[in-house]
């Protein structure tokens, strides 16, 4: 399976491995980076049963660093775009404008 990743997730998880890199311990670090390795590794042997962001859209989300950083992502039969990454405690307006779009 393809792994994508979007200019925007891209972005975000720049931004959040600076927030984290401040604020997190390295253990802290290296738990997030092991969760979004498994998350990607769940994408390649798809193993895909996150719930879906809203019922009438394919848009799904998976939260990883400890239940910190929501991820979300589009799967199809031979691709996964992750779309973007949010804080949990983030605005949701950002993630409303993205699927808007």
């Amino acid at each position: 399976m393809k792994i994508i990743f979007s200019d925007i997730a891209i972005k975000s998880l720049q931004e959040i491995i600076v927030f984290l890199d401040e604020r997190w311990s390295a253990k802290e670090l290296q738990v997030f980076h092991k969760d979004l390795e498994k998350l990607i590794q769940s994408f390649q042997d798809k193993l895909i049963s996150y719930p879906l962001v809203k019922s009438d859209s394919q848009v799904r989300f998976a939260l990883i660093g400890k239940k910190q950083v929501k991820v979300y992502f589009d799967c199809t039969s031979d691709r996964t775009e992750i779309l973007l990454f949010l804080p949990s405690k983030g605005d949701p307006e950002r993630i409303i404008r993205y699927l808007n779009n």
